[in-house]
């Protein structure tokens, strides 16, 4: 007998429900690994919307689940941070998943111990009297910032105190606490400036090193003059590279998400700008995984960005600037605001903006050198549950109009196929039966041809039309369609550009999903290269009507026509 193979998970039914209570869920595999994590107000009615079987995830979540897990909190902000910990932790197939795992380095300053300290360090854990700086972009900056420290001001690096000198004492690059060479007092106030110097505060400990190496020449300790001037030179091009800006705080970030421009990618990018003492520090680009049924991807992308990062980082800092354009953050937004006390504000003009605007270059430039083409079968189901299609689009058609001051009137028609550009099977028209500039008509007679030209051939009909414009353009289209009796047999729809809204013939109404969802990407994709495929004709055609005319006033002025006098 045919028919599904037995999985060895109970039914969607047999699964628990969960408590009435705010808290995360966790969808778990019958090995234990973890396929989905949630939050919700109400856990036993999250959990049984999901076991309705309300999206084509919630139908693979609850196939291959065994048990859901529970996890009550006193309220929902709690549920939050907890749901983007556990996430960060375990890493989940069916989450939008903050997919960078790189373990940035820090460094650590111990200004807990009776003699501290600074020290290299990847994945710190917060330690009481340990404060953490960084992260560093890379492991050459961070351990050169504790050379310099070390030449500077002669702050110790070894992990247990001798009980006499060691070689750093006598390369002038540790005062050696240790053997009682300085004094408590005067290895405190060394550490007060290492820890000025930490916080990018460059140009206020510079006077005093300098001061240092002339007090170090004046004693002829050429030595360690040599090794202050050393250091001097390399806090100079720290601070070359710094560019400056005037935020007011000692510690920003600007923060800006990139979207995937190709329709096929489930990679989204986000930039973090790292500005301290109102310099720009450096900047970390991470890649993030999304669902293709994710409904606003700028906005939960984001938020679970924010929350994973932020809710972890060991030294968050005071200040946050966001992107303007992206809402529906509030929730995440004062939810670390309270747990972490960072202050987010919206980016919306000057500094601050340009700011957010660099860290969104940065990761464009980081997504498109990184990101991978996904699977297109899961962006083709969300397409076919978003236009309620009978079948999966793997083949569309679209169509477009190109007309200026109603002359050299073209129409283009594009083909994707498993959502890729087929431009063998592209095809033009010259407008034939339309004067004048009736957008609609033309429309009409090019889905007529084209179609009556598929059934005559025998060819095989689109998964989906797509037609360039709005409720007028869709109505010609089918009524095209209905003069071939092809209405039942081709699913139809139109993308109006201005507001980006999807019509129907079955909706009186438009849709209007998130334009930067993957369904609406490849939508998006189908409409923008069936114009610029028109386009291209359209200027073709008038190249060559102007050319033609050049030629026959030419001709007229050999015949001894009119001189144009």
């Amino acid at each position: 007998m045919g028919g599904p193979e037995p999985t060895g998970n109970p039914s969607p039914s047999e699964l628990p429900r969960g408590p009435s209570h705010p808290g995360v869920y966790l969808f778990k595999a019958g090995d234990g690994s973890v396929l989905y994590i949630g939050k919700a107000r109400n856990l036993r009615k999250r959990v049984t919307d999901h076991l309705r079987l309300q999206t084509d995830k919630d139908g693979h979540i609850t196939s291959r689940s065994s048990d859901v897990e529970f996890l009550p909190t006193r309220n929902e902000r709690e549920a939050l941070l907890l749901e983007a910990h556990l996430i960060r932790l375990y890493q989940p197939r069916y989450n939008v998943i903050f997919r960078d795992d790189k373990s940035y380095p820090y460094l650590a300053l111990t200004e807990g111990e009776q003699v501290p300290r600074v020290y290299f360090v990847r994945r710190p854990k917060r330690e009481a009297g340990t404060t953490l700086f960084g992260p560093y972009l890379s492991a050459r900056e961070a351990r050169s910032l504790v050379r310099l420290l070390a030449e500077s001001f002669q702050v110790r690096r070894c992990r247990t105190l001798p009980k006499r000198a060691c070689l750093y004492y006598h390369l002038k690059t540790c005062s050696a606490p240790c053997i009682g060479a300085i004094t408590p007092e005067q290895y405190r106030a060394q550490v007060a400036k290492a820890r000025q110097l930490l916080r990018g505060r460059v140009k206020e400990v510079l006077p005093d090193l300098e001061r240092d190496m002339s007090e170090a020449a004046e004693a002829q300790e050429f030595e360690r003059a040599a090794v202050l001037r050393d250091a001097i030179r390399g806090l100079l091009d720290l601070e070359a590279r710094q560019h400056v800006v005037d935020l007011g705080r000692d510690r920003t970030d600007a923060v800006e998400i990139a979207l995937p421009a190709d329709a096929s990618s489930l990679t989204a990018a986000v930039g973090v700008l790292r500005v301290r003492e109102g310099s720009i520090a450096g900047g970390e680009p991470h890649l993030l995984e999304m669902t293709p049924d994710v409904e606003s991807p700028s906005t939960e992308l984001l938020a679970t960005f924010l929350l994973q990062y932020y809710g972890d980082l060991p030294d968050p800092p005071g200040q946050v600037l966001l992107p303007d354009h992206v809402d529906g953050l509030e929730e995440a937004l004062e939810a670390l605001g309270e747990a972490r006390g960072i202050e987010f504000v919206r980016a919306r003009a000057g500094r601050p903006r340009e700011l957010v605007t660099m860290a969104g270059r940065m990761a464009r430039a980081h997504l498109d050198a990184h990101a991978r083409p996904a699977a297109v079968e899961p962006v083709l189901r969300a397409l076919m549950g978003l236009l309620e299609l009978p079948r999966l689009p793997r083949h569309i058609e679209g169509v477009d109009i190109s007309l200026i001051q109603g002359t050299s009137a073209v129409g283009s028609l594009v083909v994707f196929k498993n959502a890729v550009p087929s431009k063998d099977d592209y095809r033009r028209f010259r407008i034939r039966t339309v004067e004048g500039t009736n957008d609609f008509a033309m429309v009409h007679e090019v889905v007529l041809r084209r179609f009556r030209r598929l059934v005559a051939e025998e060819e095989k009909l689109p998964d989906l039309l797509l037609i360039d414009g709005g409720a007028g353009q869709l109505a010609s289209a089918r009524k095209a369609l209905e003069e071939l009796h092809l209405f039942e047999e081709v699913p139809l729809a139109s993308l109006a550009k201005q507001r980006e809204e999807v019509y129907r013939p079955d909706r009186p109404e438009p849709l209007a999903p998130d334009p930067n969802s993957p369904p609406m990407l490849l939508l998006r994709h189908v409409r923008d290269e069936s114009h610029r495929f028109a386009i291209t004709y359209h200027r073709k055609r008038r190249r060559m009507a102007l050319r033609d005319e050049v030629d026959r006033l030419q001709g007229l002025r050999g015949r001894g026509g009119p001189s144009g006098d």
